[in-house]
């Protein structure tokens, strides 16, 4: 990017107004703004960095462009902007909180500003790859650093190498969110593995950075107990800290007993066929209905699922998702079921469940998903040895 073409392209191309740093500005669309400088108004920044010369120009500061910031909300270059979660009634999760308005730092990266100024700073890039969530079985394939909490959880083969076969959530530098099952397995053995920051499992020219690490614990959660699948979660920690980037990032943990929300996010690379064997290479995301309890209770035990529910599905510690051709699959167990919402903090999932117990893949049952938010203050106490 050429320095000197950019300020050129703003005197050049856009409508220069008449106007000041807090002054009220209309975009060419007609919407309303506030004009901020360009590096305290992300949206123009980023779009700057992409090639895209402002919408509205409002004058300058010196040497430096005040945009019309769209959505009056200019956000400043001395920290990273955040939204301050409402507390629960019982203050379960404050920790888990605080850990969140920390991770969601790493959504920006510090770069050079793109304009020539005379004191020229650092300002925040984003690296968020969310994508928009549009209406695995059904599903599709994940973007770059779309899910940089992901985690696939490994098992030592006999022969060589290693099988990814479960899936996990990062929450922190070095504890991976999965399921209790997941821990041990009768045909794998001990889960010894966790990788983070991948795409294809298989290949590494798809421009990933993933991370491995050996799993040093593996902790079940202490009412989890065979052939019961309640309480179907355990946290894994590993060997050594992770390193964040914009491959890799913890999702947060849902602090709330609702979810605000009729539908959830669940990802993984699981098989996406009941026939298929060998699963997916591809990190595959899918958007799932989430089933109310007596539905989900009268699907189960209408099909014979009362050794690993023998209490039928308990609300308290169970959520249920998916519709006829988009359930998860077998492969997916472990891994997240997540939500994501503007009004919390920016770029950052929730993770609302552990893939715990399906019944088949793509079938018309819900899928079963261990509760996070029951089990916080048990996370907590494990993950920061508090709560």
């Amino acid at each position: 990017m050429i320095l000197p073409v950019i300020l050129f392209l703003f005197y050049a191309t856009h409508r220069v107004e008449s106007a000041e740093e807090g002054d009220s500005c209309r975009l060419r669309s007609g919407a309303s703004g506030v004009c901020a400088l360009l590096n305290n108004c992300n949206i123009v920044f980023q779009e700057l960095v992409a090639g895209n010369a402002p919408d509205s120009i409002c004058g300058y500061a010196g040497f430096e462009p005040v945009v019309c910031c769209p959505n009056s909300r200019p956000q400043t270059t001395q920290s990273t902007p955040t939204v301050t979660r409402n507390p629960v009634s019982d203050g379960r999760g404050e920790i888990s909180r605080q850990k969140c308005a920390e991770y969601a730092r790493y959504t920006y990266e510090q770069v050079d500003s793109p304009v020539l100024t005379l004191n020229r700073q650092k300002v925040n890039r984003s690296v968020c790859a969310i994508k928009s969530q549009k209406l695995i079985v059904g599903g599709t394939r994940a973007e770059r650093m779309e899910f940089p909490h992901m985690a696939a959880v490994g098992y030592d083969l006999p022969t060589a190498g290693v099988g990814w076969y479960c899936g996990g959530s990062l929450i922190s530098e070095n504890f991976v969110l999965t399921a209790a099952h997941c821990t041990f397995s009768s045909n794998w053995g001990t889960a010894n593995w966790v990788r983070v920051g991948d795409l294809n499992l298989q290949r590494s020219d798809d421009g990933a950075r993933p991370v491995d690490r050996r799993i040093t614990q593996r902790i079940r959660h202490p009412q989890y107990e065979l052939p019961s699948q309640y309480h179907d979660i355990a946290l894994l920690r590993l060997e050594s800290r992770v390193p964040f980037n914009a491959w890799i990032r913890p999702a947060c943990l849902h602090t709330s007993p609702t979810t605000g929300t009729q539908k959830a996010i669940a990802t993984g690379w699981g098989r996406v066929e009941w026939a298929d064997d060998e699963g997916s290479s591809d990190l595959l995301k899918v958007t799932l209905p989430l089933v109310d309890q007596r539905t989900c209770n009268a699907s189960y035990l209408a099909g014979g699922s009362v050794v690993q529910l023998r209490d039928g599905v308990v609300g308290e510690w169970t959520i249920c998702a998916g519709k006829d051709g988009s359930d998860t699959c077998q492969g997916d167990s472990g891994g997240p079921l997540v939500i994501y919402s503007k009004k919390e903090y920016y770029c950052m999932y929730d993770v609302v469940g552990v893939t715990s117990l399906g019944r088949f893949c793509g079938s018309s049952v819900p899928g079963i998903y261990t509760r996070v938010y029951h089990y916080v203050p048990w996370i907590e106490s494990v993950v920061w040895g508090r709560g």
